[in-house]
């Protein structure tokens, strides 16, 4: 059986290339001939776009860009390196630009998922609900969902029509997130509410593709927010100072406080190996705070207000309520900030073992008998 998945596969960010790397690995593992849809969604390429003179954008922001990517080169080295990874890691089909030809490519696919990331929502993907996202066919493949998510998209009225009309034609739907189940549940039954695929790959199943990284300190406090949080940053410095830690950020930040190290040119394997040598992990970012607690880490996850539900849904999920914090008045005090986390693994676990029930038993069977 050949199963296709669409997915946020070409982004420049750790957990959208790494979530699509996780599905893709997990179903291959269990059943094989698993392919992500190289679909080159058209606001998401601009979005990443390089070019010397973007029309659609203001003059300053080209010239801003020019001097910064051409000139200076900044993300240049990190670009190639997810681009490698992709092209490396995660099995693809011919490029895909538009619906008719994902209904062409995806002509000679058995199953076909709907990934994880906010595939479903407008915000992302022009505006609009994307039907190539939404698996809009014209044969009749099996059909699903696997946390998939809208983030705090707030459905109008046409959405969820629209909605309906997609989803009709699944088999199964498990989304990432419970606010997203209960807008769905008026008009799709038996909705599920399952890991995202980062956690369904264990801790030594990621350090297998790492890359290392030289010139890292012994200890190191990981900070991790690619949106310049200065709520992020000072709680980064608070534990830095009261652990006597250097700071190792993955993004170049705006900030007075002191960052020691600053590391924006990795690649997706890099990362990993970033992550597991660190000591703790500070983190406003939803794959941040998963990679955290899949490697087992002590970290604080700074409360998001504009996508707060997909992290409070995860660490509910595995008893680890009291990370997320929302300012430095909240940091108890250290001798508090270790994490036992047999109860958390064996919640992740549990968490798996659905998560792998739910890939493998569709209604009428397995993938295998699909």
């Amino acid at each position: 059986m050949k199963i296709g998945i669409v997915t946020f596969h070409n982004v420049y960010n750790y957990g959208g290339m790494l979530q699509a790397y996780a599905l893709c690995q997990f179903i291959n593992q269990k059943y094989s001939n698993c392919y992500c849809i190289d679909y080159q969604q058209e606001a998401l390429t601009r979005k990443y776009r390089h070019q010397l003179w973007d029309p659609e954008k203001p003059s300053v922001q080209n010239v801003k860009h020019f001097i910064t990517y051409y000139i200076l080169r900044r993300n240049y080295k990190k670009e190639q390196k997810f681009n490698a990874f992709l092209k490396h890691y995660i099995p693809l089909t011919s490029a895909v630009h538009h619906i008719g030809e994902f209904r062409a490519v995806s002509a000679s696919f058995d199953i076909l998922v709907s990934g994880s990331d906010q595939l479903w929502n407008p915000q992302f993907t022009g505006g609009q609900l994307d039907p190539v996202y939404f698996l809009d066919t014209n044969h009749s493949p099996r059909k699903f969902a696997y946390a998939s998510s809208a983030g705090a998209r707030d459905f109008n009225a046409l959405e969820l029509e629209q909605l309906k009309q997609y989803l009709d034609s699944y088999q199964a739907v498990a989304v990432r997130e419970e606010y997203l189940r209960q807008q769905l549940n008026p008009i799709k039954q038996n909705v599920q509410v399952v890991l995202d695929p980062t956690l369904l790959l264990s801790k030594n199943d990621w350090l297998s593709i790492r890359e290392p990284v030289s010139g890292l300190p012994q200890e190191f406090i990981l900070l991790y927010t690619f949106d310049n949080d200065s709520k992020t940053i000072a709680i980064a410095h608070r534990i830095a100072r009261e652990l006597s830690l250097p700071i190792v950020s993955l993004f170049k930040v705006k900030t007075k406080l002191p960052i020691q190290y600053t590391l924006a040119d990795l690649g997706p394997a890099e990362f990993l190996d970033v992550l597991d040598k660190c000591r703790f992990v500070v983190s406003n970012s939803f794959h941040g705070t998963a990679f955290a607690i899949n490697f087992q880490k002590d970290f604080y996850s700074v409360y998001k207000p504009s996508n707060p539900h997909r992290v409070l849904n995860l660490v509910k999920k595995l008893s680890l309520e009291n990370r997320v914090i929302n300012s430095i008045q909240d940091l108890p005090q250290v001798s508090k900030w270790g994490i036992d986390y047999s109860i958390p693994m064996a919640a992740l676990e549990k968490e798996r073992t659905l998560a792998d029930n739910f890939l493998t038993f569709q209604y009428d069977g397995d993938l295998q008998q699909a």
